[in-house]
């Protein structure tokens, strides 16, 4: 089984976590988010938990199915981004 990108074509190996390359692939079914638009909002608003998606993206706010995914997608991509700097 193949997960649905947003132009019909299918993701290779959807078993295999997030795509690497695969931008158009749908990653939450409810809202039609892709998985490009999940991974610019981390890595551009420096994103760092589920709730900061949903309120950036909508992404999990339909029935939360894709939550393990956008968490896979935070680990992923959190690990290229700095920390963020103490306010002092």
């Amino acid at each position: 089984m193949s997960l649905p990108l947003s132009d019909d074509r299918s993701c290779p190996d959807p078993c295999a976590g997030p795509c690497a390359g695969c931008p158009d692939r749908i990653v939450c079914r409810c809202l039609k988010v892709t998985e490009g638009a999940v991974v610019d909002a981390i890595t551009s608003l420096g994103l760092r938990t589920v709730k900061d998606l949903r309120a950036a993206t909508g992404a999990g706010d339909g029935c939360t199915c894709c939550h393990k995914q956008l968490r896979a997608l935070l680990e992923v991509n959190t690990a290229t981004i700095a920390p963020l700097s103490a306010a002092g």
